[in-house]
């Protein structure tokens, strides 16, 4: 359906397509059309805001107008399987976020769903694929930088769920699929399983930091059912080790960093997005920065340069450039195949904390 050069995107939801996706993928070449929400004022103000020509109070309408040929899914994770089956029926191309769906029957219902429109592109939103160092880091990782792996460390370090003040929201209910470890771990396990390999078996813990919160629109307190902290411990196929902690409950905070060790040498990616490695004099040598690829001007026009504003800025130039010449393989995207991947760790991780067992994949 992709007219001339131009992709044009319909949104569904309001919040991280105001924050972020609308005016990052317009940077990076993707044209902004329509949006779509639960709550129909925010659709009004976000297109308002944005400069969007189309506003519907429907989903539904939005797939089915003639005007859009890409929707990005920005819902909570159970509404996920509809709305993306759906979207692919109609004919679209489907970018979807993170976590996949609600669970794994509903990711396996997704990727029938792809498999059943090869024509179509069907990903999840795993923008951090696309981010210039991390693609830097995997490459060097599978060019022998650092020998073969023996351990990987992945961390996201925030503290924004020890305020007994945040709201209650999806956010905090299981049965919409809400939780730290679906929410941030999912990146996290898809790095993981993109730069190291194949997770063979896991282990994990969540907690939950604030157990009630006030739920605004009734003025009530409501039990919080989703986790806040998450640590998993991981066996990758080729042997290597590995950690996950996503945490919302970190005073002060920290971001994001992942670090690398193997029999040659070691990398590590901080949390300013500035990559290191160690080789030569390893393992006594000192930490020496790797040289990161060139940053294009235009980039000064994001939000702000956080990893996940500059892959979504990455992955937006990606599509642009890639699907109006018809190619819907992308080789770093996250498939729905990768999604479902992401999404049985995911489940696994949960049986795995609630049970006090390894789980295998």
């Amino acid at each position: 359906m992709t007219t001339g050069t131009e992709l044009r995107v319909g949104f569904i939801g309001s919040g991280w397509p105001d924050r972020i996706q609308i005016p990052v993928f317009r940077s990076g070449g993707l044209v902004p059309q329509a949006i779509a929400s639960a709550n129909p004022a925010n659709a009004r103000r976000v297109a308002e805001k944005h400069g969007l020509p189309e506003i519907h109070d429907r989903w539904q309408d939005l797939i089915a107008s003639d005007s859009v040929d890409m929707v990005s899914i920005c819902t909570p994770p159970h509404l996920h399987r509809e709305i993306a089956i759906a979207a692919l029926e109609a004919g679209k191309h489907v970018i979807c976020e993170k976590p996949t769906a609600l669970d794994v029957a509903d990711a396996e219902a997704m990727l029938a769903a792809a498999q059943a429109a090869p024509g179509q592109l069907a990903i999840i939103d795993h923008e951090l694929r696309f981010h210039p160092q991390r693609l830097h880091m995997r490459q060097l990782i599978k060019e022998g930088y650092v020998g073969s792996v023996l351990h990987a460390h992945f961390d996201r370090l925030g503290s924004e769920r020890l305020d007994p003040r945040r709201p209650w929201n999806w956010w905090c209910d299981m049965e919409q699929g809400g939780g730290m470890l679906g929410a941030l771990g999912s990146h996290l396990i898809d790095l993981a399983r993109w730069m190291i390999g194949r997770i063979e078996r896991l282990t994990a813990q969540l907690q939950i930091g604030v157990l009630y919160r006030i739920d605004h629109a009734t003025g009530h307190e409501r039990q919080v059912t989703a986790d806040d902290h998450a640590h998993l411990l991981l066996r990758f196929a080729n042997g290597a080790m590995g950690t996950i902690t996503v945490s919302g409950l970190t005073p002060g905070g920290y971001g994001m960093s992942i670090m690398v060790v193997g029999t040659k040498g070691a990398l590590k990616l901080d949390n300013q997005d500035q990559l290191f490695g160690m080789q030569g004099t390893y393992p006594d040598g000192e930490w020496e920065p790797i040289r990161a690829r060139h940053t294009p001007a235009n980039m000064n026009d994001l939000p702000n340069q956080g990893p996940f504003t500059v892959g979504s800025f990455y992955l937006a130039q990606t599509l642009a450039m890639s699907l109006p010449m018809g190619e819907t393989l992308l080789d770093d995207a996250a498939s729905f195949y990768d999604g479902l991947a992401v999404q049985r760790a995911l489940d696994a991780a949960r049986h795995a904390s609630q049970q006090g067992t390894w789980e295998s994949l």
